[in-house]
């Protein structure tokens, strides 16, 4: 029998992200989203990837990536009714 894993989630705003961020979330290179009918469902792996260009990446996604990865969690779920955190910022859209 295999071991149990649990998987902890990041329930996040989609205010924390650009709608054009939104609208390209699985096309940056290392993000892997899925598309949901109330957000997107991000991956984050648990160490940071060198291959990754980050510089690439819009700026409200590495402080989210990090702040997943200092809470020990395996995705980020943004949601438009989730909450929002002043540790990150927020967009009107």
């Amino acid at each position: 029998m295999s071991a149990l894993a649990l998987l902890t989630v990041l329930d996040l705003s989609t205010t924390h992200l650009r709608q054009e961020t939104c609208d390209r979330l699985n096309s940056y290179q290392g993000v892997i989203a899925h598309k949901m009918e109330y957000g997107w469902l991000m991956y984050v792996p648990a160490e940071p990837d060198d291959d990754v260009d980050k510089d690439r990446w819009p700026t409200e996604l590495p402080p989210i990536v990090a702040l997943a990865r200092d809470n020990g969690c395996t995705y980020v779920l943004f949601d438009r009714n989730a909450g929002t955190t002043d540790r990150l910022r927020t967009f009107d859209w």
